[in-house]
């Protein structure tokens, strides 16, 4: 009789395996198949225990099937508990209980910002349950983003509606968002007007008038921002509002009226000048004068985006184009050229006066201006009703020389630098008339070497030629400090009263009285290599302010105080140092 042979260590595995794999089905179909323990759980997925009164704790509520001692935590994603909210606390079946988490872990801490989940242990039924759900606790600001602002400048109460108002479109949380409206070119940065918009909409309409008496923006720069709340209550962003340099997205809008681009370069007098006009499709009057007269040489009406204006003939000089639409006014100064060529050639410093132009164009909402911005566009209308910010100076200077009946030729520094030598021909002497703080690299080199090829180069004011830029066909790009010819100077603060120091010329002849004082001078500390000290004058025996200097073949004379023009009209030790500087400059 044959013995049954014995099973292989393998097929006992096998079997094994099998039996398990059947026990755990019916285990699992068990499971599937039994009530749950806990019904109803519920709960805010999100909240921030920052204590400002929204969503400060996550709120749980369930039900028991049947009566237990339970214990409810906080977990963590890997099971790591984090506070206990009940511990083996009786609870009764079919009852609603309800706990909140504060955000505290059991030694008191605040919770770190993550993902958490709720844990209930029934102690008599030796089982668990967690949460799939998560709990999100978020401390941080939602920091919602303006994308754009259109359009981006607007005219409130114009008779298109699309120009009336803006549309704000922002990204980032939706609920309850609250669009701020800030001025940027006043001063510092102030809130002028909330308007609240949908939530789960991502765009606001702001209608272009303020909240002082709900009335019209006034012209200016605007920075429009969105405040939101986000699932867990958190209100951002947190810091309104942004600097210039933590400005996100485009939140930019300019509030124009009424403004005008004249030519860049001067105008032959008796011939046509072109302006760009913005008026938001109204009619406006438009007039022509000469700076400091009271007559108009051409008068009419348009509704033209492009004017184009006979100016006036005679003497070279400042001409003024002056626009009315309904109550706005805006004045544009330009240059006009005479046919004659005389020794002396006047510069305007539209370059600088186009640097401090506080007119926002780049979409951060504040005004682009040198040196906080890269770069500011050449062609912008003039804020504050067109006259440039340090257009006094330069007219005052104008209208001296216009009643001293001291005749010149006119240009600006965007024409003259890119004219180059052959602009400079036949002029004896430059006067730049007022501070060029901002310098074309292309005009420094031109009067560079200007003077040292013999001619004779002014300025009145502080802080010229300082701080070269280069020029684009359309904008003004930021460059480095920097020392023209090589003076090294100081800017001091006043009032100071300013006084002979020295006159090898004769410079200040006839000068007795003490001048001033100003509010703002510019020491020399230290002439270019090579100079040869003329005369000078300034409010400290060791430093002169005013100073004329020979430099190779040529003369420099520096006034460099801030208000010196407008005294020439009631001071004659100035307009005396005027008609001296004159006198050397049309030589």
């Amino acid at each position: 009789m044959r013995k049954p042979s014995r099973p292989s260590v393998g097929a006992m595995v096998f079997a094994a395996l099998v039996v398990a794999t059947v026990g755990a089905f019916f285990v699992t179909t068990r499971l599937k198949r039994s009530a749950p323990a806990i019904e109803q759980l519920k709960f805010n997925r999100h909240f921030s225990p920052n204590g400002d009164g929204v969503v400060d704790y996550a709120r749980f509520g369930f039900r028991l099937r049947r009566p237990d001692e339970v214990t409810v935590s906080i977990v963590m994603r890997d099971g790591t508990r984090v506070r206990t909210l009940a511990d083996n606390r009786e609870l009764r079946r079919g009852k609603r209980y309800r706990f909140r988490w504060d955000g505290r872990t059991d030694s008191g801490a605040v919770a770190p910002d993550g993902e958490y989940h709720v844990r209930v242990s029934l102690r008599r039924q030796g089982r668990s349950a967690t949460s799939p759900r998560k709990v999100f606790l978020d401390t941080k600001p939602p920091r919602p983003v303006v994308a754009y602002v259109k359009p981006d400048v607007i005219t409130p109460g114009a008779p298109r509606p699309r120009l009336r108002g803006a549309t704000v479109r922002f990204t980032g949380p939706r609920r309850r968002p609250m669009l701020l409206v800030y001025r940027t070119d006043a001063g510092p940065a102030r809130l002028v007007a909330q308007v609240r918009g949908r939530s789960r909409v991502p765009s606001i309409r702001w209608n272009g008038r303020v909240r002082d008496r709900d009335r019209l923006a006034p012209a200016g720069s605007y920075l429009v921002a969105v405040r939101v709340r986000d699932a867990a209550g958190n209100s951002g962003p947190s810091r309104l509002p942004p600097t210039r340099r933590a400005v996100r997205g485009h939140p930019g809008v300019f509030v124009r009226y009424l403004a005008a681009v004249p030519p860049s370069g001067p105008v032959a007098a008796g011939g046509v000048a072109s302006f760009q006009v913005f008026a938001a499709g109204r009619r406006y009057r438009w007039q022509v004068q000469r700076l400091g007269s009271g007559h108009s040489v051409a008068r009419g009406r348009s509704r033209s985006a492009t004017l184009r204006v006979r100016v006036p003939s005679g003497a070279s000089g400042v001409a003024l184009l002056r626009l009315r639409a309904g109550s706005h006014s805006y004045v544009a100064p330009f240059a006009v050229q005479a046919s004659r060529r005389l020794r002396v050639l006047v510069v305007l410093p539209a370059v600088s006066w186009q640097a401090v132009n506080p007119v926002e164009q780049n979409g951060d909402g504040y005004p682009d201006v040198l040196p906080l911005d890269r770069a500011v566009g050449l062609s912008r209308p003039f804020a504050d009703g067109g006259v440039p910010p340090t257009f006094p100076g330069s007219s005052a200077l104008l209208a001296y020389l216009r009643r001293a009946r001291l005749r010149f030729d006119l240009t600006t520094d965007v024409a003259l630098a890119r004219a180059g030598a052959r602009a400079l021909r036949g002029h004896g002497g430059v006067l730049i008339a007022g501070p060029e703080r901002f310098a074309p690299a292309p005009l420094t080199r031109l009067l560079g070497g200007y003077v040292h090829g013999g001619g004779r180069l002014a300025w009145l004011g502080t802080g010229g030629f300082t701080r070269a830029v280069s020029l684009t066909p359309g904008a003004i790009v930021r460059g480095k400090r920097g020392m023209f010819l090589g003076e090294r100077v100081r800017t001091e603060r006043g009032p100071r009263a300013v006084v002979v120091l020295g006159d090898r010329i004769g410079f200040f002849a006839g000068v007795a009285a003490p001048l001033g004082p100003f509010e703002r001078l510019e020491a020399s500390l230290r002439l270019p290599a090579g100079a040869r000290l003329l005369a000078s004058a300034g409010a400290d025996p060791r430093r002169a302010d005013i100073v004329a200097y020979r430099l190779g073949r040529g003369v420099v004379v520096r006034v460099g105080v801030d208000g010196f023009a407008q005294t020439l009209a009631a001071s004659p030790s100035a307009a005396r140092i005027m008609r001296r500087l004159w006198t050397l400059l049309s030589r």
